[in-house]
């Protein structure tokens, strides 16, 4: 488990840093929190301090038969410029692959679903080629792979999959910003919400005919909607609806009602009023979002931080703030909330406001983004190589944050080490 810390610093500039690398048996959340506690115990930090906390899954995927992909295609891409059926033109018909899907990267499921679609006939070819390999396992399982990929179902399923993650993506990908704003994440998590609902209620007929289309396309055998829908699982049984109330129904009502169900989950009523209080702060178009009842909403959320007497200063603190900010031109060009903790301290308002500045930088440590995680995990690949597989988790753990975090390796003189290790031998005479 890679451990990252949000913070702010004394510049009133937000910072992500990758503090170590833990070990962990069990993923569950009491386990993950243990494990953080003690390495929070070896930096000497505590969790009573933290106010923010996420946790981000990660999974290993081996590829197969890549470069059989790519030769296939890249025959099919020739044979269809010859036939004038691509255009040529720069950045036009690159080399592709299957993208590979991870849980540390949200986007990379959509883009692996386009490939799939884009890519189907090759697939299809390079399972025709397994089919006729030496060892029966590879056999029988891309035999299965193949009548699976051209039933009726995975396609619609692909399809379905395909526009809902084309709705999510942006969203995804604007949670995922190091630095994110959250007027904008705010706005689009309504617009993704908004889609959702438009793609339930008015597109069944546009994915139908977009996968009636690809079917022809592959020759793949469709189903007509007003016949009976039989269960691959009970043939024999009667199931008493037909092919459109279960695709329409069963399937495609239930999965987005499933998804926006998550959705709004993830952004309840709570989580939504944080973000929509946190919003006050943004100094857009002169503080125009700027709100007090909204601000102080947000300052009850963490009664550790502002008690009943902090509330009342708070108020008169804003009050004061938002006059201050609004009448000096230094603050007239601020876009985002992380600029206007930057510019609070280099005008020493943050001294002047300290209760305002106190709840600034727990919005600004609010936002989780898993871009330095994933450059985390991407770095062990090359710290720990095949002739270094037996590397300790500690020794991994200091290799990995001096490859991820280099602009605070390059402050550490040689002169500083030569001493450390110098106090190193003193200590070991010393025990002698």
């Amino acid at each position: 488990m890679a451990v990252v810390l949000r913070y702010v610093d004394k510049c009133g500039i937000v910072k992500e840093r990758f503090v170590g690398l833990v070990h962990v048996s069990e993923t569950t959340s009491a386990h993950l929190k243990s494990s953080i506690d003690a390495l929070f115990a070896e930096l000497n930090l505590s969790l009573k301090q933290v106010r923010g906390q996420g946790y981000d899954g990660a999974s290993n995927m081996r590829a197969k038969r890549r470069e059989m992909i790519r030769d296939i295609n890249l025959k099919e891409m020739s044979k269809a410029l010859g036939c004038g059926q691509l255009q040529t033109g720069i950045g036009l018909n690159q080399e592709q692959s299957v993208q590979r899907p991870g849980d540390t990267r949200w986007s990379s499921h959509y883009k692996s679903l386009k490939s799939i679609v884009d890519m189907f006939s090759t697939i299809m070819k390079v399972l025709e080629i397994m089919e006729k390999d030496k060892d029966w396992k590879i056999i029988d399982q891309a035999s299965n792979l193949r009548e699976s990929f051209q039933s009726f179902d995975s396609i619609f399923y692909l399809h379905l999959m395909l526009t809902i993650l084309g709705i999510t993506n942006t969203l995804c990908l604007a949670l995922q910003r190091k630095n994110q704003d959250i007027v904008n994440a705010i706005n689009c998590v309504r617009a993704t919400r908004c889609q959702l609902d438009e793609l339930r209620r008015e597109k069944w007929e546009k994915l139908i005919d977009d996968v009636y289309e690809f079917c022809e396309k592959n020759d793949i055998a469709k189903l007509k909607m007003e016949d009976e829908y039989i269960d691959p699982q009970k043939r024999r049984h009667k199931s008493g609806i037909t092919n459109k109330h279960y695709y329409q129904v069963d399937c495609f009502n239930d999965i987005i009602d499933w998804v926006l169900q998550e959705l709004d989950s993830c952004f309840n009523e709570t989580s939504s009023q944080l973000l929509v209080c946190s919003a006050s702060f943004s100094p857009r178009d002169l503080f125009c979002d700027f709100n007090v009842d909204k601000l102080l909403s947000l300052a009850k959320l963490y009664p550790h931080d502002f008690d009943s007497g902090n509330l009342r200063d708070l108020s008169n603190e804003l009050g004061l703030y938002i006059f201050d900010v609004r009448n000096d031109d230094r603050f007239s060009n601020i876009q985002t909330i992380a600029e206007l903790s930057q510019k609070m301290v280099e005008t020493r308002k943050h001294d002047r406001y300290p209760l305002v500045y106190r709840l600034l930088k727990l919005v600004l440590v609010l936002p989780v983004a898993t871009a330095i995680v994933e450059r985390i995990f991407s770095g062990m690949k090359i710290v720990k190589t095949n002739l270094r597989n037996r590397i300790g988790d500690q020794f991994m753990s200091d290799c990995l944050i001096c490859y991820v975090e280099k602009e605070e390796m390059m402050k550490v003189t040689n002169e500083s080490v030569i001493r450390r290790f110098m106090k190193m031998q003193e200590c070991r005479f010393d025990d002698n």
